[in-house]
């Protein structure tokens, strides 16, 4: 993890890489609860783990996603 301590994203991208993050998950997990997707991005008390560490797979992925893909894209009816 020390590697990411280094790396910095733009607003715009941690703003499209947290919908497709909330997106993997509620696919994932079928939950629509924030209560349990808001969990997920917690830390251990005193360490730089996060709490869910599925939950960092799932973050991690939405960042590379944005960045091969761009952002989600809705088209206005």
């Amino acid at each position: 993890m020390e590697k990411e301590k280094s790396e910095l994203i733009t607003k715009k991208v941690g703003y499209e890489a947290m919908l497709y993050c909330i997106k993997a998950y509620w696919e994932n997990s079928g939950s629509n609860d924030l209560t349990d997707i808001l969990s997920g991005g917690e830390y251990w008390k005193g360490t730089d783990d996060p709490a869910d560490s599925a939950f960092w797979e799932y973050w991690t992925e939405a960042i590379e996603k944005v960045e091969a893909d761009g952002p989600m894209i809705k088209e206005l009816k």
